[in-house]
């Protein structure tokens, strides 16, 4: 569900709610969970490591009676999740957390340094200078943009935020309008000023990315891109996972809050698809094949895969303090595409593919030794510091 708007951007997921009775009902009918049982383990699971409010329990599929508790408690909510990855990667040790997420200078950086990522052909912001990218401060130098050197199809989102608040997929302008992704058209000039009003923090307006043949073949022209966690421990950088986000057939991004959106499990080994799944809760199916293009999820290759690995990891590679990072990557036809990075990947996507906690016996050793190094690092920052203190005081 997303917020009722008249807006042309897309908005942002409803809040979510405490279990609705029929969701209890349900569950008990279905799976033979009675509302006190259900209960119970919902208040033991939201004090436990994994820290799940009452919709995560539903929503993740907690409540399954043919799961052990250890299998129940390796589930995570929101705030479990960043738990995780704050431990992985200490605020103290990770200063640079305000540049990743950047998407102007973080991508401005990747492009430097040989990495493959979008193009930005402008930037709205009232106040911030962007170097030789192009800067729009009003309502009139943007809808001038939109019409005279904008370059389509675009994709516009915020500089700040996630989920794909914000964003839209403009595939073309004619006259007054542009003509969005998901069919709708809108006022070039009702746009414009959307833009400064609502994100004062300012907004990004790139090339749309074209992605693979084979993967819009499966999906259709919707971008679907990679979820790649990776991983910083004692024997360096490696994929942790990796899901697909299927976007649905009628959204403009591939989030996986958006009606009909899927997320698919990729076998980090191969690159295919292991299994897909769409909806969550109660209402979670396992699809067999893609519900428009029919083509099958099961052991579908993801174009370029050694080189999706090979750049998440170099990509990590740049900001090695972080102890785990997400990616997500788009599939061109010449290979990856660096979208965005997570300095905090939302491990319930995960767990929605993959219809397990991702707080298990083969994740977690994996977790924690991530979250040692990064304990080591910053003790070796501390003893550093110290030892200059110390000999500055020797010296005056």
């Amino acid at each position: 569900m997303i917020a009722a708007s008249n807006k042309a951007l897309l908005g942002a997921p409803m809040d979510p709610r405490p279990a609705a009775a029929e969701t209890i009902v349900a569950v008990a009918k279905r799976f033979g969970v009675g509302p006190f049982k259900q209960m119970r383990e919902m208040t033991a699971l939201r004090w436990g490591p994994g820290k799940l409010a009452s919709h995560e329990y539903f929503s993740t599929g907690a409540y399954d009676p043919n799961l052990s508790k250890a299998q129940k408690q390796a589930f995570v909510g929101k705030i479990g999740s960043y738990e995780l990855n704050v431990a992985a990667s200490p605020m103290k040790l990770t200063g640079t957390r305000a540049f990743l997420r950047d998407k102007v200078m973080y991508t401005s950086l990747l492009t430097q340094l040989g990495l493959t990522t979008t193009y930005t052909q402008a930037v709205v912001h009232t106040e911030r200078q962007f170097g030789n990218i192009a800067t729009l401060r009003t309502p009139a130098e943007v809808e001038a943009f939109l019409r005279g050197s904008a370059t389509y199809p675009l994709f516009a989102k915020p500089c700040e935020g996630a989920a794909s608040v914000g964003s839209a997929l403009i595939e073309g302008q004619d006259g007054d309008v542009l003509r969005l992704g998901n069919g709708r058209s809108v006022d070039v000039a009702a746009f414009s000023h959307e833009i400064i009003t609502d994100y004062p923090e300012g907004f990004i307006l790139q090339s749309a990315v074209k992605q693979h043949e084979a993967m819009s073949a499966m999906t259709g022209a919707s971008v679907g891109t990679l979820r790649v966690v990776t991983v910083r421990d004692e024997n360096g950088i490696s994929p942790l996972y990796t899901v697909w986000k299927v976007p649905s057939p009628t959204a403009m991004s591939d989030n996986f809050w958006q009606s009909g959106s899927m997320v698919a499990l990729i076998d980090d080994d191969t690159g295919r698809v292991r299994q897909c799944n769409i909806g969550s809760g109660p209402a979670a199916q396992w699809l067999d094949h893609h519900p428009v293009s029919g083509l099958a999820f099961e052991g579908y290759q993801i174009p370029h895969w050694d080189k999706v690995m090979d750049v998440a990891c170099r990509a990590h590679g740049l900001f090695p303090e972080f102890g785990i990072v997400g990616w997500d990557i788009a599939v061109g036809q010449d290979g990856p595409i660096i979208i965005e990075c997570n300095d905090n990947p939302f491990h319930v996507l995960w767990q929605l593919a993959a219809g397990e906690g991702i707080r298990n016996d083969r994740f977690l050793p994996r977790l924690e030794a991530a979250t040692k190094r990064s304990e080591d690092m910053l003790q070796g920052r501390v003893a550093t510091f110290r030892a200059r203190q110390a000999a500055k005081s020797k010296t005056s």
